[in-house]
């Protein structure tokens, strides 16, 4: 039987040390993990997740064609290059290049993840892929939810709930789960939105971000089309992946790997 723990905020890491090894999903709906999954999608080369601010800016001074990407409380940080709309990533705008990305939330989750076994990101627009991947694992599995300014946010706790109840919907009959307190009460929550076929309608998630209290934030900011996007059920077949410091396609880093070690078979046949 495998496991699957829940964290219903970043904020409940303290030591970077408590997620080696393990497997992580990390979840910010709205709407770090869902921009980095369009950035992906529309040729980004990488993004380079960074904790603050002036970390953001430290690495961009060592980085040629890259860009300064993030917000605080929602809004694009001064001096930075795109903020956190996923409207902004573009191909035209983005593509080939290295995005620094810094954000309120979703980046402290995905940072300390550095010293994880595996991390993916997800959300509802890549919420099959996420599912899929935990199922291959057949290992225990950790989701963390960014949350909002360290505080629970109910977005992310239902996107957990429902990867779960699918999770559950799809495993054959020799895979079991046990679920810790907080994965069995958001896939309550999930239940609530979820569908004959498994998954919500985009209506319902959209109802319950306009009902959210950083739904109702990014509304009075003039992102509502945001908040469609992001409520897209499996609206993108894309699973960022967070190795070694940087987060790309899977693909990409496979291709990457398998590069690096027929250049080291080269070197050791001279």
């Amino acid at each position: 039987m495998h496991k699957i723990d829940v964290y219903l905020t970043q904020s409940l890491i303290n030591d970077d040390l408590f997620l080696k090894d393990k497997n992580v999903v990390v979840v910010d709906v709205l709407r770090a993990t869902t921009t980095i999954t369009v950035a992906l999608a529309n040729g980004a080369k990488e993004i380079i997740p960074a904790e603050s601010v002036s970390t953001a800016a430290r690495i961009s001074k060592g980085l040629g064609n890259s860009l300064l990407c993030g917000e605080r409380n929602g809004t694009i940080v001064e001096g930075f290059n795109l903020g956190n709309s996923p409207y902004e990533y573009s191909g035209e705008v983005i593509k080939d290049r290295s995005l620094i990305f810094s954000t309120t939330n979703g980046t402290l989750s995905i940072t300390k993840s550095r010293l994880a076994k595996s991390c993916v990101l997800g959300g509802f627009i890549n919420l099959s892929k996420v599912v899929k991947h935990i199922k291959t694992l057949e290992e225990d599995a950790i989701i963390v939810c960014s949350g909002k300014l360290n505080n629970f946010c109910i977005e992310d706790a239902v996107c957990a709930g429902i990867i779960i109840n699918k999770l559950f919907s799809e495993v054959n009959a020799k895979t079991e789960y046990d679920l810790d307190d907080s994965a069995y009460a958001c896939l309550k929550l999930g239940n609530s939105l979820v569908t004959e076929n498994g998954l919500p309608l985009r209506e319902k998630i959209l109802e319950m971000f306009k009902k959210s209290e950083h739904g109702k934030y990014l509304l009075s900011l003039g992102f509502e089309e945001d908040l469609k996007l992001c409520a897209g059920i499996d609206s993108y077949s894309y699973l960022p992946v967070y190795h070694n410091g940087t987060i790309k396609l899977p693909e990409k880093i496979e291709s990457e790997t398998s590069q690096m070690s027929r250049m080291k078979k080269i070197k050791i046949s001279k």
